[in-house]
C-alpha cells in the first residue's frame, strides 16, 4: 500500500516517541533506541513502512547538521588549544585503529583493498554515543575525556574526505558525476560565502528580524551548502563542515548551534531509523554464529588496541578501560560508508548487510560496557574521578548575559584581571560594536537552556545578568535556576519591587541599578558644599546600611501583601532616617560648619 511522506513521517516519529524513550529507560542509549525503531517498522518487524526517497532525504539532512555543529564546535582557538589532543593523539588512535582492524581483515580471506575499507570504516567511533555517555559521567572536562573529545574530533574530519573518496572510487547510480573544477569552484564559493557575507546576513536578520526567521536562515544556509555540493558530486557534508568552521569564530555560533539541535536531533534519529529498518534480521537470524564471531573480534580487537593507545598517553591504569570502551563501536559514518560502498558494488548485498549488522551491535554493546565498568568500579571502591589535576576546561568560569554599558563596565573589570568571559547578548549592534573592540560577544538568548548550554553553562561558575529588561533578567534566573543549580547567580535590579522579585527566586547577589552611582554622586555633592570626604563617604555609608535595613523589614510586609502596612512603615522608616541624620548633625556640628556656610554662600549669590 503506498502512503504520502507525511504519513511515513508520522510512523516514524510515533515511533521515535515510543521506543526511544523505553531504549533511554534501560540504560540502552539513544543511538540504540533509534536503531531498534527502525527494526521494528522494517521488514523483519511490523513492516509498516519503508525507506521512502524522501525520508532519505530528511535523514541524509540529519547527517549533514551533525557535520555543521561539529564544525561550528572547531573554532581556531580551541583547536589550537587542544592540538595535540586532536592531531597526534587522534591521529594515533585511528592510524592504530584503522591499521589493525585492517591486517586483521586479511586473515577473513577479502581482498586488501577491501580490508582496507573496513579498516578506516572502522576504525571511527559514534560521536553521538561517545559523547552522551560521557555526559552522562561528566567526564567531558577530565583528561580521559577531553583525549576521547580530540580523537572524535579527528575521526570527524577524516570521515569527510573519506566519504569523497568512497564516493569517487565507487560512484553509485544516480549521483552526480563528479567534477574537479566545479567541486573547487563549490568549495570556494562557499569558502568567501561563509567568509564575507554569512556574518552579514545573520546579523542583518538578527536586527531586523524574528527569531523565527533567524532559524531559517541558519536552515536556509545549511540546505543551501547541500545542494549546491550534491550538484557537483562532492558529499553535502564536507560544505556543511566547511561552513561551521567559517562560522565557529562568529558571535552567532551559540545561537545557530541552539537553533539548529532540535532540527539535527530529530533527522538524525530518522537517518538511524532507516539504518535499523534497513538492517536484516533474517540475516542475522541465519548467520547469528559468524556475525556474532565478527562483533566479538571486532570490538575485542578495538578495545585492545585503544587501551594501548591510552597506555601510550598517559591515562591513567583505572581509566584506560573508559578510554577504550567510549571509543570501541562502530560510527554513524560507518553506516554512511557501507551504503556508498554497496551503491558503488565495492560491498556486495550481503556484505555490506554484515558490515551494518556488526556497526548496530557495537554501538548496543557501548552502553552496556560502560555499565560493567561503573559495576566494577563501585565492587572496587575506586570510582573513576570527575576531575583531577589535568582537568583542561577551556570554557570561561563567568558569563555575562547583556552587554549594555552595565555589562561592559563589569567585563572590562574582569579582562583586565585576566578573566575573559563568555557574553551573551541579543542586540545586534552592540555585539558588531564591540567585537571591533576585541570582546568575543556571542549572538544569544540567555534565558533559554540550550543557548546557555552552549555557552558553557555546565562549566561556568558565575552567571552575571545584565541585560536592560526586569521579565529577561527574572527569566533568565528561572532558567539558570531550573537547569544549571551550581551557577552562582548575579543579577541586575531596576528598582526596588524587582529586588524583591529576585530575593523570591533566589539570588543572593543583587545590584540596585542606580543605587551606587547615586550614592557617589551624593558623596560628590557634599564634598563641594564643603564637607571632608571621610566624612561624606560615612554619611553615604551609613545610608546605605539603613536603606539595606529599612528593605528587609518593608520585604516581611510586602510579602504578607499588607499595602497599608507597607505604606505606613515606609513613611516611618524615612522618618526615622531623617531624625537619625539631625542627630549625628548636632553631635557633631564642626563638621557641618564649612557646609552650612557654603550653603549661605549660595544662597546670597542667588539673591
Amino acid at each position: 500500500m503506498h502512503l504520502n511522506v507525511l504519513t511515513y513521517l508520522m510512523i516514524y516519529l510515533a515511533a521515535m516517541v515510543l521506543v526511544v524513550p523505553l531504549a533511554k529507560r534501560f540504560g540502552l542509549g539513544v543511538v540504540l533506541g533509534y536503531l531498534l525503531a527502525g527494526i521494528a517498522l522494517g521488514p523483519s518487524g511490523l513492516a509498516v513502512a519503508s525507506n521512502t526517497d524522501d525520508i532519505k532525504l530528511l535523514a541524509e539532512l540529519g547527517v549533514v547538521l551533525m557535520l555543521f555543529s561539529i564544525g561550528l564546535e572547531l573554532d581556531a582557538k580551541k583547536l589550537w588549544a587542544m592540538r595535540h589532543r586532536v592531531f597526534l593523539f587522534g591521529t594515533l588512535q585511528f592510524v592504530v585503529c584503522a591499521s589493525g582492524i585492517a591486517i586483521a581483515t586479511t586473515f577473513l580471506g577479502l581482498s586488501y583493498a577491501l580490508s582496507v575499507f573496513i579498516g578506516l570504516a572502522l576504525a571511527l567511533s559514534s560521536t553521538a554515543v561517545a559523547v552522551q555517555l560521557m555526559k552522562d559521567r561528566n567526564l567531558m572536562g577530565t583528561h580521559t575525556g577531553q583525549s576521547v573529545f580530540g580523537a572524535l574530533l579527528l575521526q570527524d574530519m577524516v570521515a569527510i574526505p573519506l566519504l569523497i573518496g568512497v564516493s569517487l572510487i565507487a560512484p553509485s547510480e544516480g549521483t552526480a558525476e563528479f567534477k574537479a573544477l566545479p567541486a573547487l569552484a563549490a568549495v570556494v564559493a562557499v569558502i568567501l560565502t561563509g567568509r564575507y557575507l554569512i556574518g552579514y546576513l545573520l546579523h542583518w536578520v538578527a536586527h531586523y528580524g524574528s527569531r523565527e526567521l533567524f532559524v531559517g536562515l541558519a536552515l536556509l544556509l545549511v540546505i543551501g551548502v547541500m545542494e549546491l555540493m550534491t550538484a557537483v558530486g562532492v558529499s553535502a557534508g564536507l560544505g556543511a563542515f566547511i561552513a561551521g568552521v567559517l562560522l565557529a569564530s562568529s558571535e552567532f555560533r551559540h545561537q545557530l548551534e541552539a537553533d539548529l539541535e532540535p532540527f539535527k536531533g530529530l533527522f538524525l534519529g530518522l537517518f538511524f531509523i532507516t539504518i535499523g529498518a534497513s538492517i536484516n534480521m533474517q540475516l542475522l537470524s541465519s548467520q547469528w554464529q559468524l556475525i556474532s564471531l565478527l562483533l566479538l573480534l571486532f570490538v575485542g580487537l578495538k578495545l585492545l588496541l585503544l587501551y594501548g593507545v591510552a597506555t601510550v598517553l598517559k591515562i591513567a591504569g583505572p581509566e584506560r578501560f573508559i578510554y577504550a570502551v567510549l571509543l570501541g563501536q562502530g560510527s554513524e559514518f560507518a553506516f554512511v560508508l557501507a551504503a556508498l560502498a554497496t551503491a558503488g558494488a565495492l560491498l556486495t548485498g550481503t556484505e555490506g548487510a554484515m558490515l551494518n549488522l556488526v556497526i548496530a551491535l557495537s554501538i548496543a554493546v557501548s552502553p552496556l560496557l560502560m555499565k560493567l565498568q561503573d559495576a566494577w568500579a563501585a565492587r572496587q571502591h575506586n570510582q573513576v574521578q570527575q576531575q583531577d589535576s589535568d582537568v583542561e576546561n577551556s570554557e570561561s568560569p563567568v558569563i555575562i548575559a547583556g552587554f549594555g554599558r552595565y555589562g561592559q563596565i563589569l567585563g572590562r573589570l574582569l579582562l583586565s584581571n585576566g578573566i575573559v568571559p563568555t557574553v551573551l547578548d541579543h542586540d545586534s549592534d552592540t555585539i558588531q560594536t564591540m567585537t571591533k573592540f576585541g570582546f568575543k560577544v556571542y549572538y544569544g538568548d540567555a534565558s533559554r537552556m540550550d543557548v546557555l548550554e552552549a555557552a558553557g553553562a555546565a562549566g561556568a561558575k558565575v552567571l552575571v545578568i545584565a541585560v536592560d529588561d526586569a521579565q529577561a533578567i527574572n527569566a533568565i534566573v528561572a532558567s539558570a535556576k531550573q537547569h544549571f543549580p551550581h551557577l552562582t547567580l548575579m543579577a541586575r535590579a531596576k528598582d526596588v519591587a524587582h529586588m524583591y522579585q529576585l530575593r523570591q527566586m533566589g539570588v543572593q547577589h543583587i545590584e540596585r541599578e542606580l543605587f551606587e552611582a547615586s550614592l557617589r554622586q551624593g558623596r560628590d555633592v557634599l564634598s563641594v558644599l564643603g564637607m571632608g570626604q571621610y566624612e561624606a563617604k560615612e554619611l553615604a555609608d551609613r545610608f546605605r546600611a539603613a536603606n539595606y535595613q529599612l528593605l528587609d523589614k518593608m520585604q516581611l510586609v510586602r510579602e504578607q501583601q499588607d499595602e497599608k502596612s507597607y505604606i505606613q512603615l515606609l513613611k516611618q522608616s524615612r522618618e526615622e532616617l531623617q531624625r537619625q541624620l539631625e542627630r549625628e548633625s548636632r553631635d557633631a556640628p564642626q563638621r557641618y560648619q564649612g557646609l552650612s556656610a557654603s550653603v549661605g554662600s549660595m544662597e546670597k549669590n542667588k539673591e
